[in-house]
């Protein structure tokens, strides 16, 4: 049997019958790697290949009051209603680091 539609009959008949693919091919006379071989080939794309389906999300940016407490230098302090940037405590660092020498 090399017809396509004689293998499906035989992976149908497994099925069928409950029986396992082993016990199938001794009692046929059948290779079992050749019924396991259809048995893939033959299956449906979708399930030999789950597709992962993609959802567009969309990120809101959430605008947490965060106080923010920078120590200038002993007794000096500056207090800020939220966190700025990086780059703008960098500037202050730098500016408060030169008037203090």
């Amino acid at each position: 049997m090399t017809d396509t539609k004689d293998w499906a009959a035989h992976l149908a008949a497994i099925e069928a019958e409950g029986i396992s693919t082993q016990a199938y091919a001794r009692r046929e006379g059948i290779s079992a790697a050749t019924l396991y071989y259809w048995r893939r080939r033959l299956k449906p794309a979708v399930q030999r290949s789950p597709t992962v389906s993609l959802v567009p999300v969309q990120v809101k940016e959430e605008t947490v009051a965060q106080r923010c407490t920078v120590w200038l230098a002993p007794g000096v302090r500056l207090e800020l209603g939220a966190l700025p940037p990086a780059w703008w405590l960098s500037a202050v660092t730098a500016a408060v680091s030169r008037q203090v020498r």
